[in-house]
């Protein structure tokens, strides 16, 4: 099949996208900014952004799939005026050109943010309300995009969604704020860890249930991909294992980390560094679900999340190739 992937140059695109090739697939990739992680593969790279209707037609146009990958992520999401209109007009963009062009199929990869977390005491599956609207601009923003798919699907058009948990692993580029945080743990950066914790699911297990969900997965279906639930300070415990270095176990009362946030921005201001620690962050990790199921998943797509420790471990052993880690030259 000849597919048209946004979102090439994101983590998980870096990811997918030599594993689409092996399949024998040719890819037609929208560069929007940045090609660092795609510009070595043999695919066709076509300049372009989501938020021009033109050029996402253009873009579409003599494709057979469409895997939608790009998205504006914020922490910080109530004031970046980007996030509804990349996730949500972008989305519309993909999906009107999607059915005007007649594509087979259209794979649209959401989050878990597009759900609503509360009960926290109840498992979460595909069967959660969508989040509500009181949650950030990037979580409504999700939802609300994923509105526009399962619209189109019920209008006819061949599209699925999956929804992530949060993704990590190896070939982060970016790096990620997760990998970011990962790398900063290694390095010893991180003085004190804030409470709470997340689901994390390795970015290969995300990967390949997305090239799946080409051919498997029934239309207008929504698939969750999680893997397991850690609190911070188990995540840095991991990297401590892994790497046999000591890392930071002490965790910061909430309410000292909401007075930080300023502080945190101004140093992340002063360092041209995204800050890691928002007011929206924090309350992510303090409603950060315990029990996402992705059965769904597991059984029409085959998707099989490999253990987490082993996913800490090969992040890091690839970050100590790119030089992210102290002692191996640094990025």
């Amino acid at each position: 099949m000849r597919i048209a992937v946004t979102g090439a140059n994101g983590h998980i695109g870096t990811v997918l996208c030599p594993l689409l090739l092996e399949r024998g697939h040719t890819l037609r990739l929208l560069v929007h900014r940045r090609s660092d992680g795609i510009a070595h593969l043999d695919a066709e790279r076509v300049p372009g952004d989501l938020l021009d209707a033109d050029a996402v037609d253009r873009f579409v146009a003599g494709c057979d799939a469409v895997m939608h990958l790009a998205a504006r992520i914020s922490i910080d999401s109530n004031n970046d005026p980007l996030v509804p209109r990349v996730n949500v007009d972008g989305t519309r963009h993909i999906v009107n050109a999607a059915k005007r062009h007649g594509v087979r199929r259209l794979v649209h990869v959401s989050s878990i943010h597009s759900y609503d977390s509360h009960p926290l005491d109840a498992p979460l599956d595909e069967t959660r309300a969508a989040t509500r609207p009181t949650a950030p601009a990037y979580d409504r923003s999700k939802a609300a995009g994923d509105a526009v798919v399962l619209d189109a699907a019920a209008g006819g058009l061949n599209a699925v969604i999956l929804a992530p948990t949060s993704v990590f692993g190896p070939m982060d580029h970016g790096p990620s704020l997760l990998g970011r945080a990962i790398a900063d743990l290694h390095n010893g950066r991180v003085p004190l860890l804030p409470p709470g914790g997340y689901d994390f699911v390795d970015v290969r297990d995300v990967a390949q249930a997305i090239a799946e969900a080409l051919t498997r997965g029934a239309a207008g279906n929504k698939y969750l991909l999680s893997g397991s639930y850690r609190t911070v300070r188990e995540l840095s415990a991991a990297v401590g294992r892994a790497s046999g270095r000591r890392t930071v176990q002490r965790v910061a009362p909430v309410a000292l980390l909401r007075a930080l946030v300023p502080l945190f921005r101004v140093q992340a201001r002063l360092t041209g560094r995204t800050p890691l620690m928002t007011h929206e962050a924090l309350t992510a990790l303090l409603e950060g679900h315990r029990d996402i199921r992705s059965d769904k998943a597991r059984r029409d797509l085959g998707f099989s999340p490999r253990p987490f420790d082993g996913s800490v471990a090969d992040t890091l052993a690839w970050m100590r190739e790119a030089g992210m880690l102290i002692g191996t030259g640094q990025r």
